[in-house]
């Protein structure tokens, strides 16, 4: 459980996910009326380091009919208005944000003027549509015990809340309490299966556990409720189980509750997202994986077949490359037996697709648009063919008719071409990388107007050599970091991607070694960086114009290099465009997982 900072209602209610291991203490009646037994249990749920209590805050007419037998117990436990505004005042100047059980309106019109952070309804009240409505136009966070409750009854009252107010902040709890409740009457199945009905109404569903304390699984239902989705926990809690207070059937002891929140705490925080591997992970796989080695001594063109790898352990060295992957390859040298196999020993193609297309939104036609008399994207190629490594450029465009003219321009340039889809990049790379038969791909964007060839050349020779599937580029300005890729990686990301329409971030799928074998080049380049260095508006537009009309009068076969120590000493320069800003894929919260 991460610690919540007191924050807004809409923040808080943001925080209410699995890997925050969020825990509501429920006091429930568990005071029998005793200011001075409440006042323990708010100072127990601080001291275990929980930071939500609720409370039951009620009138006796709301929960029973007088002569009855419930009238004679729910009289006793009733506090009056005065305690309630001195321990939600005590509660909240500890730190707690203070929840409240309501079951009328008589203790709503109450915890509203105690300012409480946010409400519960029973189960019991689930039909009472008004009330509820009423209840979740204070603009806070309401639970909606729905144990009980038939499907009917909790769709219709979910539609009237949206159609309402549909920024409602509604958590439906799971649950029912038998005083109490055996296991079996439990449903963990049940959290998952209303996250996937109302989840997409910004609807969150918690567990309320009302398993009998005295068991081991009063500690485990509720992580299988957060392995399960549940945003939030309730749980009961006592001074002392032996002291029998009320309710204290599916209460942990105060001592037990520590222990609990401990728990909660370091095992809700292993639900997190998959992401890179972390160290133990990395050190366990330096360890124990093998590299592929020569079973035998071979001549160069040897033709590699099965029985030609062995898989061997090297202390030094960790060659990620599968057999598959080296079957039919060509040697390129004479080697020997037990010799590691790395890429660069076996022949491989290696292609620079460049993708661009005319109808761009931010700046129309600019990958025709010229710079000193040449089109943008003719520049590109150029500098494209200056790379030593590459066997192949090709121009990926789209079939859309006002792209034939940049298919004239790879023809007339004595370039490759490829048409593929519009709108998915990534898609277009591996169509492209198929129709050729590439081993590995440089990713090579259209505006890329200074991609720099030498550091392409320098990334290809690094990724070879570590026989990775991806290598990054670092320390380069804007815009001229590229990537090299191989095509199982690209072929993995088309076929597994969990949403395929976010692939046009091919980098964020990439720059994750718990889905790839990552390298990194850096360049020894000195600039300032704000710099930026890519074709996408008019001020881009402007800054590659100054650049190219200076070098090419001066120097036309000029590098990046010189660009920067040029622009290093001509701030006006690199000033024009640095304020522009680019479309950050990290703030939007996309899904970029696999589904391996």
């Amino acid at each position: 459980m991460k610690l919540l900072n007191k924050t807004t209602m809409n923040e808080l209610f943001e925080k209410f996910t699995p890997t925050n291991g969020n825990i509501i203490a429920e006091t429930a009646c568990g005071h029998e009326g005793d200011t001075k037994k409440l006042k323990k249990l708010i100072d127990c749920v601080v001291e275990s380091e929980c930071q939500i209590i609720k409370f039951q805050i009620f009138k006796t007419s709301e929960r029973a009919i007088e002569g009855h037998k419930e009238w004679k117990i729910f009289s006793k436990l009733e506090l009056n208005d005065k305690e309630w505004e001195e321990h939600v005042a005590y509660a909240k100047n500890k730190g707690l944000y203070v929840f409240a059980d309501v079951y009328g309106y008589e203790s709503f019109s109450l915890a509203e003027k105690l300012n409480v952070d946010g409400y519960k309804i029973h189960s019991e009240d689930l039909l009472n549509t008004q009330f509820i409505l009423e209840v979740c136009q204070s603009r806070k966070i309401v639970f909606i015990g729905v144990g009980g409750g038939k499907r009917k009854e909790i769709v219709e009252l979910v539609n009237e809340i949206i159609n309402c107010d549909p920024l409602s902040n509604v958590v439906l709890m799971t649950g029912v309490q038998t005083f109490p409740t055996p296991i079996d009457a439990h449903s963990i199945n049940e959290v998952t299966d209303l996250i996937n009905k109302y989840g997409k109404f910004n609807v969150k569903v918690g567990f309320s556990d009302h398993v009998d304390g005295s068991l081991q699984e009063a500690f485990i239902l509720p992580i299988m409720a957060f392995t399960a989705g549940a945003g939030v926990v309730e749980k009961h809690i006592t001074l002392d189980r032996e002291d029998k207070w009320i309710d204290y059937h599916s209460a942990l002891s105060f001592t037990d509750f520590k222990i609990f929140i401990k728990q909660i705490k370091l095992l809700c925080s292993l639900l997190k997202n998959v992401g890179e591997m972390n160290d133990y992970e990395k050190s366990y796989r330096k360890m124990f994986k093998k590299s592929p080695a020569f079973s035998d001594n071979f001549d160069k063109g040897h033709i590699l077949k099965n029985g030609d790898i062995a898989f061997i352990k090297d202390v030094e060295n960790s060659i990620p490359v599968s057999s598959h992957s080296l079957i039919g390859k060509k040697i390129r040298i004479d080697v020997k037996k037990n010799q590691l196999i790395r890429s660069n020993i076996v022949e491989t193609k290696i292609g620079a697709i460049i993708v661009a297309r005319c109808n761009s939104s931010r700046l129309p036609n600019k990958a025709i648009t010229k710079i000193d008399g040449k089109e943008s994207i003719t520049l590109v190629i150029d500098r494209i063919k200056r790379c030593n490594e590459v066997d192949q450029i090709i121009l990926a465009t789209t079939k859309e008719k006002i792209d034939d003219q940049l298919v004239n321009i790879a023809i007339r340039e004595g370039i490759k071409y490829y048409r593929g889809p519009t709108e998915n990049v990534a898609l277009r790379y591996a169509e492209t990388v198929e129709a050729f038969n590439l081993d590995h791909f440089v990713r090579i964007t259209g505006d890329a107007t200074l991609c720099d060839n030498e550091m392409i050349d320098k990334a290809i020779v690094s990724h070879l050599h570590a026989s990775c599937d991806v290598t990054f580029m670092k320390n380069m300005p804007f815009g001229t970091h590229k990537e090299i890729v191989s095509a199982g990686a690209i072929k993995t990301i088309i076929e597994t991607a969990t949403i395929p329409d976010n692939t046009e971030y091919l980098e964020y799928y990439l720059e994750n070694d718990r889905n790839f074998n990552v390298n990194y080049v850096s360049s020894g380049y000195s600039f300032d960086q704000t710099l930026r260095m890519t074709l996408d508006y008019k001020e881009d537009l402007e800054f590659f114009t100054k650049i190219y009309s200076y070098f090419n009068k001066v120097n036309p076969n000029f590098s990046l290099g010189d660009a920067l120590d040029w622009l290093n000493k001509n701030k006006d320069v690199s000033h024009i465009n640095c304020h522009m800003t680019q479309k950050n894929p990290k703030n939007l919260n996309l899904d970029i997982s696999l589904k391996i």
